[in-house]
């Protein structure tokens, strides 16, 4: 059984939400986007490579990702649910959350704004700004085995600057972008936990409430936070309302309480580590609405700064914390690749709609050639060449190999010359 054969039952998951044409379209897309690696991802490249145009007008296509009558929010939804069958999710899902710049030039494209690049290290690279499209990525993590996770896409949203919003676009900020998606799906647990930067350490987040769901934020603080210990309890009433935060803390003056240190044996990026730590409950800065935190302190590796990670939860192990917020990293992971060989930046449309719906199919297409890795029996044997046999199950860049050999992919079908493209339709007509 050939990679193409593995992956149509997956893709039979999203039938009920396209019609009878959309759903055609929609597994040639996924199925093209998969296949693409080293091509431009755009709407021409897929109906070449999958043969499409030789019985469908070059238009029908781009009428798909522009007017076609599908949603988004109701695609991701169906992968959520996919994934979350697939791979057996116990009571407890975390959610991973960020954002991403994609480099794109061009007038007339939506929702274009200058922001800094992160990729940039050369000097003065944080006083320049580079124009592109800015979208919030939520991804679904999963523990295969201990400190061994992996991530999936789920759902997009674009960030459009304020100075840029058209009259009829209400503007939402990075945050509120977030709490949409987290909001619009339903996830099938009870207990959530999400991690996230310290650029989303927000009330927004950490005060979100969803029914029947129990919400965690794990993140991270500044170096420089101020911190604040519990209140202390009064022992005689006094007139006037109660103290909310007791005694002003930094980071380095909690560390220094050798009482309060303790040695976690930390499961990370493939190792095990121990790392001596101030571990106790405080309250920080306003930014979290005076709630209280788990909070784990210990010093960088310079020795100048303090790394402060909290969760909102504070009965939750503090190595189980650490380890869950060194799993945030896979959702970096999962933008260099569908950036680099997924083709989440290369739609060539202006409006908003297709250029959301062309990052939705991208996202798609990666998270099942990612569950297809993991979970599907057989995917073991599923190789571009019938010599290489390594141990282990492949890896979504081989698996795009698989499926380009099976399609009958090769490198130069892009530049070739095509004097005889949709002949078809053009005797037809």
């Amino acid at each position: 059984m050939d990679a193409q054969a593995l992956m149509l039952p997956l893709m039979l998951a999203f039938v009920n939400c396209f019609t009878a044409p959309g759903f055609v379209h929609f597994q040639t897309f996924v199925m093209g986007h998969a296949a693409l690696l080293g091509l431009p991802h755009c709407v021409t490249e897929v109906m070449r490579i999958t043969g499409v145009h030789r019985f469908t007008h070059w238009t029908t296509p781009y009428a798909f990702l522009s007017r076609g009558r599908w949603s988004c929010r109701q695609v991701s939804q169906c992968l959520l649910d996919l994934a979350a069958k697939r791979l057996k999710l116990p009571d407890e899902i975390i959610i991973a959350v960020d954002d991403t710049l994609v480099r794109k030039s061009g007038r007339k494209f939506f929702g274009l704004g200058h922001y800094p690049d992160p990729t940039d290290k050369n000097p003065g690279a944080h006083k320049r700004r580079v124009l592109g499209l800015c979208w919030v990525v939520a991804a679904l993590l999963w523990e295969m085995a201990p400190g061994k996770w992996f991530g999936f896409p789920l759902y997009s949203l674009l960030f459009v600057p304020e100075k840029n919003c058209p009259r009829e676009w209400p503007f939402k900020t990075k945050i509120e972008l977030a709490e949409m998606m987290l909001t619009r799906l339903v996830w099938p647990a009870r207990k959530l936990i999400l991690v996230a930067d310290n650029l989303y350490a927000k009330f927004g987040l950490a005060g979100l409430e969803m029914a029947d769901k129990s919400w965690t934020l794990v993140s991270r603080l500044r170096a420089n936070a101020a911190l604040y210990e519990p209140p202390p309890v009064p022992r005689k009433k006094k007139r006037g309302r109660p103290r909310k935060r007791g005694d002003k803390k930094t980071a380095q003056q909690l560390y220094n309480r050798r009482s309060k240190r303790r040695k976690l044996l930390v499961r990370i990026y493939g190792k095990r580590v121990t790392i001596e730590a101030f571990v106790g409950v405080v309250i920080p800065s306003r930014t979290l609405s005076d709630q209280p935190v788990l909070v784990v302190i210990f010093p960088q590796r310079s020795k100048k700064k303090m790394n402060i990670f909290f969760s909102t939860d504070v009965a939750m192990d503090p190595v189980r914390l650490l380890e869950i917020y060194g799993a945030r990293f896979k959702i970096e992971d999962i933008f260099d690749e569908i950036k680099t060989f997924g083709g989440f930046g290369d739609c060539r449309q202006r409006s908003f709609k297709a250029i959301k719906r062309h990052a939705t199919l991208t996202i798609v297409s990666y998270s099942l050639l990612r569950l297809l890795s993991v979970t599907m029996a057989g995917a073991e044997s599923v190789e571009a060449e019938p010599w290489w046999h390594p141990p282990g199950p492949p890896s979504v860049t081989r698996l795009r190999r698989a499926l380009r050999k099976a399609q009958r992919i090769f490198y130069t079908m892009h530049s070739d010359p095509k004097p005889n493209e949709n002949i078809r339709l053009k005797e037809a007509a």
